[in-house]
């Protein structure tokens, strides 16, 4: 079954930011299941001004509410400093 997201042709990413020194990146792997195996694109950039770490993941076939869900375990996480969703168009990317 195509999602919504395939149809309309929708990227989302996914990024999770942790304190300089703590982003743990295999619990972000596990805490995305099933889709993790869907990912698209992955970065991870350590931020020296802004003393964080973060690891963001570009998804074109997950639904934003299923991505809502995982940031949603990811933030109950005490070394989760924040995770924030950003939906584009098919082809458009902020991660390089």
């Amino acid at each position: 079954m195509t999602s919504q997201h395939e149809r309309a042709g929708v990227t989302t990413s996914l990024t999770v930011r942790a304190a300089a020194g703590q982003l743990r990146i295999l619990p972000v792997w596990q805490a995305l299941g099933p889709h993790a195996a869907t990912a698209r694109r992955t970065r991870v950039h350590c931020s020296r001004k802004h003393n964080v770490d973060e690891m963001t993941l570009m998804f074109e076939a997950v639904s934003t509410s299923d991505l809502r869900e995982v940031a949603s375990r990811l933030n109950a996480q005490s070394w989760v400093v924040a995770t924030s969703l950003h939906t584009l168009p098919a082809g458009s990317s902020t991660v390089r």
